[in-house]
């Protein structure tokens, strides 16, 4: 195992050697979530991934900067706001955002309606709740094999917790794509499918990749980095907030002149350099991965002058790099 804990050296890796970088260890975790499909979070640096990720920033591109999306974000929000008149409550400060997190999400992937959504969504936080519950630093068995059978009962629950996660994702994708029509985006599924038709008129020989199975895969990616990893941050965001009260009142301030009554829409953000400033300074100071997702290395290669064989794992000391002095 290798780490790396500079500037310098992380970005020669990523940017320079980023394809001898680029591989990603089998583990069980990742064999789990695929189900015997691909993806783009476990899956090797291949040409099923690269498919995979073209497709999935196409569709990125073609729905995060749209109409529905803002309406929805403001429908989400509105939601909750309206649920706090119902009576002060004690809550844990993780679970309004993971709610919010899901439902937005949810229904931006699947195109329901808030209401519609609200049973599946509560499901699908019930199995994120049971995955940290079980397994919150992975699996025992990827550590060393026989670890898998002194804690089988803790394996097969991640079993089952997968299963239920994909067998969800999967119907939901299934009811988006009977409504899709060439060129709809009216949900995160349509703009994926219509992404995969761009892509197949470009390169007809990803194809073979962009199967139902994977697309699927690419949908409990986007899950996956999108709730947990979102809910931290904004959780360290109001942290600090509460912290650092004039914080958040520049920031209140500037939501007030620019936005005031209307629904915030995304070129606000032009508009907002404060609030984008401690949003960015929210992700640096508090990375959601502090050593990123371990890589593979596909080659035997160099950095500077330590010689790495093929097969090595490599871990990027983000956080580190994130307080660096020298840097910051």
């Amino acid at each position: 195992m290798v780490m790396l804990s500079s500037y310098d050296v992380i970005r020669e890796a990523l940017l320079n050697h980023r394809h001898e970088f680029a591989g990603r260890f089998p583990t069980k975790m990742g064999a789990l979530q695929t189900q015997g499909n691909h993806d783009i979070m476990f899956e090797d640096y291949n040409p099923c991934w690269k498919a995979l990720r073209k497709v999935a920033l196409l569709a990125v591109r073609k729905y995060a900067v749209s109409e529905s999306l803002e309406k929805l974000a403001t429908e989400v929000v509105d939601s909750y706001v309206d649920s706090l008149e119902e009576g002060s409550q004690i809550v844990e400060s993780r679970q309004p955002f993971l709610t919010i997190l899901f439902t937005l999400i949810g229904v931006s992937v699947y195109g329901q309606t808030v209401e519609e959504a609200r049973s599946e969504v509560k499901r699908m936080e019930e199995i994120d709740r049971k995955f940290f519950e079980v397994a919150p630093d992975g699996l025992p068995s990827d550590i060393a094999p026989w670890l898998g059978v002194l804690y089988r009962r803790r394996e097969k629950a991640i079993e089952r917790v997968f299963h239920d996660s994909f067998e969800i994702c999967n119907k939901f994708f299934s009811a988006a794509e009977k409504t899709y029509a060439p060129g709809k985006t009216d949900n995160f599924t349509h703009a994926m499918l219509s992404a995969r038709e761009d892509a197949i008129r470009e390169e007809k020989s990803d194809a073979q990749y962009l199967t139902k199975g994977n697309m699927v895969q690419v949908v409990l990616n986007i899950f996956g980095a999108g709730t947990d990893t979102s809910a931290a941050e904004l959780q360290w965001l109001f942290l600090m907030m509460a912290k650092e009260p004039s914080i958040q009142e520049k920031i209140q301030k500037e939501i007030e002149d620019n936005i005031g009554n209307s629904p915030p829409v995304y070129k606000d953000r032009e508009r907002m350099p404060f609030t984008v400033a401690c949003l960015m300074e929210t992700l640096r100071c508090f990375p959601a991965a502090p050593l990123g997702m371990p890589h593979n290395t596909m080659t035997d290669t160099k950095l500077g002058q330590l010689g790495i064989p093929k097969d090595t794992c490599v871990l990027y000391n983000v956080y580190g790099v994130n307080h660096d002095p020298k840097l910051w």
